[in-house]
């Protein structure tokens, strides 16, 4: 059979957004830190005012550790993994006062989680009962608690989740992480220059 082409150059980027969106979603965070949040809205909304500093990959994001937390949260290590592979460098990025107040607020709710989970020193951990995927010898699956460590693909569902289930986000926050991490590395690159 002939060889298929699909194709002839490499696949578009999503658009980034704008600097002025990613002014208004970090406004639109600051107005959930203002009211009662649900867990996963603190989750959510420590998660984004994170990135919204250190345009870190959704992977950089699910490995952080409360280790990698500085004095009072002001500042976070992340470790830099580059695409395709190549050096881990790490950094120190300072936290803004929205990425402070919003990791005060998820730090509280993390506790209680852990606690009842054995402990971890994951940031960012699971909200509900869920399972691994694994059947125990009776052929059930095994039941992983509240305050697991959450992985990079939950991570990312729950961004896509809160994107559609709180106000305001639909129109600020775009379907992919990746488009974020671009938008605010941008922002970085044009500020530092």
């Amino acid at each position: 059979m002939p060889a298929l082409r699909l194709g002839g150059g490499e696949i578009p980027l999503q658009p980034a957004p704008e600097a002025t969106t990613l002014s208004a979603l970090a406004r639109q965070l600051d107005q959930y830190l203002g009211g009662a949040m649900s867990p996963a809205q603190s989750r959510l909304t420590a998660v984004l005012a994170l990135e919204l500093n250190t345009a870190a990959r959704s992977g950089e994001l699910a490995e952080l550790r409360t280790t990698h937390l500085g004095e009072d949260n002001t500042a976070v290590y992340v470790e830099r993994r580059p695409q395709g592979g190549g050096a881990i460098e790490g950094e120190w990025v300072e936290t803004s006062a929205l990425t402070r107040a919003a990791l005060e607020r998820w730090l509280d709710v993390r506790k209680d989680l852990v606690q009842r989970a054995h402990g971890t020193l994951r940031l960012w951990v699971s909200l509900w009962i869920n399972h691994d995927g694994v059947l125990n010898d009776q052929g059930n699956t095994v039941i992983r608690p509240p305050g697991m460590p959450l992985e990079e693909n939950g991570l990312v569902t729950s961004c896509r989740v809160g994107r559609l289930r709180y106000d305001g986000l639909r129109q600020l926050l775009p379907i992919k992480m990746e488009q974020l991490r671009r938008a605010v590395a941008a922002e970085r690159q044009r500020t530092a220059a």
